[in-house]
């Protein structure tokens, strides 16, 4: 029978205008995310329900480039790598940090693409970049259960005086990463990492920027910057979350910086991708002799022309980590297989925060309880406790027959 109302059932749509649309849609493909991925995306930012095909159309209608809809000649690819790589004066971009440099510009290149040309032009940086080539950190399993649970705080002093050797001048960086979905929810150069006063602006700036949310815990390392910021945690967590006391749920801890891992293992990503390049940059400066350090002008000029450049740098790399996809992991408590924005902003749904709360369904937590009753509602220690999954267990296998 005809469809007289041309409705289906996912219902009449309210479109947001085609220029936020597109944007969003070129984000999502910056990203790589799958179709699925997009419609939930799509669902979450916009309550637009629709199905693939619907997504399809909406591709061509706005012409959204992709890997295969991509109109760059061959010698055009190859220019826009070596244009790209003109940045990555250390030599340590690999493919995927290459390809996902070059989609948040719009110019979308397969894996086998890129890597061809990075190994015409750049092949000896392949033996450089190679798995056990450097020492690894040795990381312990994680324990997380979703966005906004533990908050990871550091600062990053490479690029700071004393490891520049510039005659004083530095600029030190602060950052902070969610642990269960690897997002950088703040990245900034500072004058001084190390100061109580200028760490509580920061978590104050950060708390601003994430309309005002904070997280169930901060972790940082023991260094005495991060007193006022964490009594201001604890403070905002009690009038925020009273349900969670602070013996069973810290608001936060001080651990050692080789313990402060989430945060600690980004700072060699960071390097990798923008730190050494940076560096390298600014120190060839002072070896060329064009930057003074005695001259108290020329350490104004320093500031005043570096501080902004590299804060673009951080941002964009900021950008690149959030939406760059993370290795799939089988079992990973963590995100797995997505990007950290996608992780990060999906996870806060209701959907999502069910998934980062409960290790079962509220299905199976009502029927595992209604067996746990008609055993008599026994109490359970840590002497019964696999007796008792036993009894459980057998029971439910036998009111499922």
């Amino acid at each position: 029978m005809p469809n007289v109302e041309g409705t289906n059932q996912y219902g009449p749509k309210n479109y947001p205008e085609d220029g936020i649309l597109t944007a969003s849609f070129k984000q999502y493909t910056r990203e790589r995310l799958t179709a699925p991925q997009q419609l939930e995306r799509l669902k979450e930012e916009f309550n637009i329900v629709i199905g693939e095909t619907t997504l399809y159309k909406l591709w061509r209608r706005l012409n959204i480039p992709t890997m295969r809809n991509n109109a760059l000649a061959p010698e055009e690819k190859v220019q826009a790598v070596l244009n790209m790589k003109e940045h990555d004066v250390a030599g340590l971009w690999g493919v995927e940090q290459t390809r996902g440099r070059l989609a948040n510009e719009d110019t979308y290149l397969s894996r086998d693409e890129c890597r061809q040309i990075l190994h015409d032009h750049f092949d000896p940086e392949f033996e450089k970049r190679f798995p056990g080539a450097q020492k690894e950190i040795t990381r312990a399993p994680l324990r997380t259960f979703g966005p906004w649970h533990k908050l990871n705080h550091d600062g990053h002093e490479k690029l700071g005086s004393q490891a520049l050797e510039m005659g004083g001048v530095g600029l030190p960086i602060y950052g902070s990463k969610d642990q269960f979905s690897n997002y950088i929810l703040g990245l900034v150069t500072m004058p001084n990492v190390r100061l109580e006063q200028a760490i509580t602006h920061y978590k104050l700036d950060l708390i601003e920027v994430h309309d005002y949310r904070i997280g169930l815990q901060d972790i940082t390392d023991k260094g005495s910057e991060t007193g006022e910021m964490h009594r201001i945690q604890e403070s905002l967590r009690l009038q925020a979350a009273p349900e969670y006391l602070l013996d069973k749920w810290p608001p936060a801890i001080q651990l050692p910086s080789t313990c402060n891992t989430p945060i600690e293992g980004f700072w060699r990503w960071k390097r990798n991708g923008e730190g050494h390049t940076l560096r390298h940059v600014l120190l060839a400066g002072c070896d060329s002799g064009c930057f003074n350090p005695n001259d108290e002008l020329q350490i104004e000029v320093f500031y005043w022309l570096w501080l902004p450049l590299v804060q673009e740098r951080l941002d964009l790399y900021r950008d690149y980590w959030n939406s760059h996809r993370i290795c799939k992991q089988k079992g990973k408590n963590g995100a797995s297989g997505v990007t950290p924005r996608q992780a990060f902003h999906i996870s806060t749904s209701e959907e999502g925060r069910e998934r980062a709360f409960h290790f079962i369904s509220y299905e199976f937590q009502a029927e595992a309880d209604h067996a746990w009753i008609n055993l008599g509602s026994p109490e359970i220690t840590l002497a019964t406790a696999w007796d008792m999954f036993a009894a459980v267990l057998a029971l439910i296998h036998r009111l499922r027959m």
